[in-house]
């Protein structure tokens, strides 16, 4: 009898400390996904019959964001990113994405100016974008950003008819593979 007593004893502890460990161990996990870091950025799409595809993610610094962008399946030639005022990339032209988001209290769209596909078609761009952030008035986040073909030249599009725009992604959260 007394061994047996002493194992349920001891089981009892066991169980008690199991669930002690498990509660807290629950506990540490959601700390840590909440202090994870979010990816913010952009999967580009082709529009107006290209073939532009890519990452581009914005990460802060003071006084703006960084934009880091790998683009493929482009013409070689001169590009710049703009950001556009609503998150719909589903039109031919990149229509849908709507005209380019202006700062408050500014008349200038937010261009990232040349980036410059080789011969190849890819394109890498790492650009510090002042004035801009990824929440508040100079928000990006829930906008998208459009790939332009040339380095200058309008930004606007007209439903259905073809335009400078080449690739489109909708800025978000984005998520990682771990």
């Amino acid at each position: 009898m007394e061994i047996r007593s002493f194992w349920s004893r001891n089981v009892v502890r066991f169980a008690r400390i199991a669930t002690f460990v498990l509660v807290f161990a629950g506990c540490a996990s959601d700390e840590s996904a909440k202090q994870k870091p979010v990816n913010i950025g952009a999967r580009l799409q082709p529009i107006g019959g290209s073939a532009g595809v890519g990452l581009a993610t914005f990460r802060p610094y003071d006084g703006g964001l960084t934009l880091v962008a790998d683009v493929g399946g482009l013409s070689g030639g001169q590009y710049r990113f703009v950001i556009h005022t609503t998150p719909i990339c589903t039109s031919p032209n990149g229509f849908s994405a709507g005209p380019p988001f202006l700062l408050p209290g500014t008349d200038a769209p937010v261009v990232v100016p040349l980036i410059i596909a080789t011969d190849q078609g890819t394109a890498t761009l790492t650009r510090r974008v002042p004035g801009i952030a990824l929440s508040g008035p100079n928000g990006i986040e829930g906008k998208s950003l459009v790939l332009h073909a040339g380095g200058s030249g309008p930004l606007d599009a007209k439903p259905g008819v073809p335009n400078a725009r080449v690739a489109c992604g909708i800025i978000g959260p984005i998520p990682t593979l771990f």
